[in-house]
């Protein structure tokens, strides 16, 4: 009985992810058809920008209890787009630490993400061990759209 109970509380987060998804892909797409291309920031300031959100959402824990502001995707998110100009996939240990969430939390926002086609993975052929994390081309897409709009705000 426990373990059909789990079973559904998945089932049901993960449909209600599925449905923020949606609705961020949504607004990342109508964001991205607003913008005008001369007035476009460079890759540069968007990461710049990705830098400056990640910085005030650690900020918040040192004036707040932690609990409240966690979202492990996306903060995942925004350092894979961060370190996008390291040219450099970060790999999972990494990945997780920028989350600030459990492991075993982080590792199933980092395959659900994959499931959601937002970041790559690719296994280290000299360590299969080691797992590799970037975004794909579709999540660097979103993300620079969303970024682009938080800044023209």
């Amino acid at each position: 009985m426990k373990n059909e109970s789990v079973v559904e509380l998945i089932k049901d987060l993960t449909a209600k992810l599925s449905a923020v998804a949606e609705e961020f892909n949504g607004r990342v797409a109508h964001a991205a058809q607003e913008t005008p291309v001369g007035d476009e920031p460079s890759d540069a300031a968007l990461v710049e920008h990705a830098n400056a959100v990640l910085a005030e959402r650690r900020m918040r824990r040192q004036f707040l209890p932690g609990e409240l502001f966690h979202e492990p995707a996306w903060d995942m998110l925004l350092a894979l787009f961060a370190s996008r100009d390291d040219r450099m996939p970060m790999n999972i240990k990494a990945l997780v630490s920028m989350s600030d969430a459990p492991v075993t939390t982080s590792q199933r926002w980092i395959e659900h993400l994959y499931k959601l086609k937002l970041i790559d993975r690719v296994i280290d052929p000299t360590d299969r061990r080691r797992v590799e994390i970037s975004l794909s081309h579709d999540g660097d897409r979103q993300m620079k759209a969303y970024l682009r709009a938080l800044i023209r705000r």
